[in-house]
């Protein structure tokens, strides 16, 4: 049995506002314009939910719109949990900006640093008389390389391409699933240095898809993540031996200049992080070069500065960043004390 014209009308509209978000140009919809363009990789930054559509997650991710075609429950959902925002045909939605927002879900910790945020993408309702209104909640995109949080997600689909991905980048090559499902699979050659565990992975991938195997698949997930696990291993231990003869470059670099003449450095820093225990020990010490006067006679390479102003921060437990140490974000002499 074909589906009924208006079942055939939803389906299309729901596939145009997919495509909506990722339109290098505006988009009319049943009479609402979408302007979604922003500066951000959509390619790699993805919603959930694209605005307009309604699923399970939409209760979470979706902005609270209403549109001419949107279902009446879900307009009663809305108005008794926060209320919603009109957008009668006539309408434009509009990108007003995109901004970073780090992530607090079950599984972040697990994940590389890079993957550990989103993208809350707010918008912007113009309606027919002339009306501007900030749509609530923004947005949120997700970037596809952060299995865990796809998988908290119950993204699973999205879990598993972003392993893909992730292997074709390292192997420098596209259409990895196709390459391998051929009857002479054609395995790219993989790097000198190329990990042992990702190696085996991509063997396993073979195995699964050649072989429509779903234990295949659960091999394969297993091996991806013991990689990552074997890399996130060796990146700490690399940047802890970068740190340990950084201390020791620093500690003759103290012994030549006094702790008196680099003392102004600290003052300095102790000025920038007071309020702000957020501060990363790296992006305290560039602003602190930058605030240096033309006339300063010490180093002023961030890195330098990096070694005068380390005592002023901590490492975080479980992590490998530096952020600064509760005394100097709070300081008795800021409280009246």
């Amino acid at each position: 049995m074909g589906a009924s014209e208006p079942d055939m009308d939803d389906f299309m509209r729901r596939l145009e506002l997919l495509q909506a978000f990722r339109a290098k140009t505006p988009v009319v919809i049943d009479g609402v314009t979408f302007d979604l363009r922003a500066d951000v990789d959509k390619d790699h930054w993805r919603p959930v939910v694209a605005v307009g559509t309604y699923s399970r997650q939409a209760y979470r991710f979706g902005p609270r719109i209403v549109f001419p075609w949107t279902p009446p429950e879900w307009i009663e959902h809305w108005r008794e949990n926060g209320g919603y925002l009109e957008a009668p045909a006539g309408s434009t939605i509009k990108t007003a900006l995109v901004r970073s927002y780090p992530l607090e879900g079950s599984f972040e910790a697990l994940e590389v640093e890079e993957n550990r945020e989103c993208r809350l993408m707010h918008l912007w309702v113009f309606t027919p008389d002339g009306e501007m209104k900030a749509v609530e909640p923004p947005l949120a995109l997700f970037a596809k390389t952060a299995t865990a949080t796809q998988i908290d997600l119950e993204e699973f689909d999205v879990a598993y391409q972003g392993l893909v991905s992730r292997l074709e980048r390292l192997l420098g090559c596209e259409d990895l699933e196709d390459r391998l499902d051929k009857p002479e699979p054609d395995f790219p050659k993989p790097a000198a240095d190329m990990p042992l565990t990702y190696r085996r992975a991509v063997l396993t991938l073979h195995q699964a898809i050649h072989e429509y195997d779903e234990t295949a698949y659960v091999a394969f997930g297993y091996l991806m993540g013991r990689a990552e696990a074997e890399q996130q291993l060796l990146d700490s231990a690399l940047r802890d031996h970068r740190a340990a003869k950084g201390r020791k470059k620093g500690t003759g670099t103290r012994s030549a200049n006094s702790q008196l003449a680099t003392e102004p450095i600290r003052d300095l820093a102790k000025s920038l992080i007071r309020g702000n225990g957020d501060l990363s020990l790296g992006r305290c010490a560039r602003m602190v070069a930058d605030s240096l006067p033309d006339d300063w006679p010490l180093g002023r390479e961030p890195d330098w500065i990096k070694d005068h102003i380390r005592e002023l921060f901590q490492q975080r437990e479980g992590r490998v960043e530096y952020r600064p140490r509760p005394e100097w974000v709070h300081p008795p002499e800021a409280d009246g004390g």
